[in-house]
């Protein structure tokens, strides 16, 4: 495999789109608020949080190899089923475990370097970086092991890592301010990528209530934890709907909400079975970007149409 394929897939790369939404709607909301564009700022925003966001999947790969989360799920899938973990490099011995840590750091290396640089220019911006580490890190790091402990916990700091953070942060290094308006903007974003991981757990809740890793499906059991998951998708379009009354967004982003319903019905649909729950997830990522698209145009239109 060619070395470049490898880092892509070592690092799982396919999932930095719910991480270059959020720096995208942050950046343009502050733009759209009357803010020149700093394109420098912003590249190394960009390139920042992506680079941080790699990082974070290599580390969390890195603790639930150790924990041995990853092996559990491997062992209890049904016959002729099998779930891609992270880890996958490290299930089958092709990549060591130092290779992996080295990777992490150098990821979270070249984050602290944009973080460092966009310093000088917003002092506050290094704040946003060592938060977005430390949420990254201990999700899975002792001793908080925040993913591990669950009952929510790790879904929260989801919420602040792929919503909260990332839109203010950007907004910020646009703006050279924070407002309430881009916290209100975060939310329904934030949410969104938040329940794609929620809807992840189901794929192996077996394997980790046998590690201990206390996800919402151990605690609340399928049934119960789809309930929840329903219930957070109408949140998400609930907050979509107000960030509209309160003219965070445009009035017809407000279609954003409507992406919620495909994947209402694969939860009905998704009953045990593990094809049903990668539909579910596929068709909630799909969502959450749609969802995430159509914010962006709608606050690239408003921003033109007011120039």
């Amino acid at each position: 495999m060619h070395r470049f394929q490898l880092f892509l897939q070592v690092t799982r790369a396919r999932t930095l789109p719910v991480m270059i939404a959020p720096v995208l709607i942050g950046s343009v909301l502050a733009w759209q608020q009357g803010s020149p564009f700093q394109w420098g700022l912003f590249a190394l925003t960009f390139v920042g949080a992506l680079a941080a966001h790699l990082g974070a999947n290599v580390i969390n790969d890195v603790f639930d190899f150790s924990e041995g989360a990853d092996q559990a799920a491997q062992q209890i899938m049904p016959e002729g089923q099998t779930v891609a973990t992270g880890s996958q490099f490290l299930l089958n011995g092709k990549l060591s475990m130092r290779t992996y840590r080295g990777l992490a750091i150098a990821c979270f290396a070249v984050a602290l370097i944009c973080g460092i640089v966009l310093s000088l220019f917003r002092p506050w911006a290094i704040v946003f970086g060592v938060l977005g580490f430390l949420l990254a890190f201990f999700y899975v790091a002792p001793p908080l092991r925040l993913a591990y402990v669950g009952r929510g916990l790790g879904e929260l700091d989801i919420l602040i890592s792929f919503g909260i953070l990332p839109v203010i942060g950007s907004f910020y290094t646009q703006a050279n301010t924070v407002t309430l308006t881009a916290l209100l903007a975060s939310l329904p974003i934030g949410l969104y990528t938040m329940v794609v991981l929620y809807f992840h757990h189901f794929l192996h809740w077996r394997a980790d209530k046998t590690v201990g890793k206390v996800t919402p499906v151990v605690a609340l059991g399928e049934h119960g934890a789809r309930v929840v998951g329903a219930l957070l998708l109408l949140l998400i379009a609930i907050i979509l709907v107000v960030d509209v009354f309160l003219r965070v967004l445009p009035w017809y982003s407000i279609v954003a909400a409507l992406t919620i319903i495909p994947v209402q019905f694969a939860l009905r649909d998704a009953t045990g079975d593990l094809k049903q729950y990668l539909k579910l997830m596929a068709t909630n990522f799909n969502g959450d970007m749609q969802a995430a698209l159509l914010i962006l145009i709608a606050l690239l239109v408003r921003g033109f149409v007011h120039v």
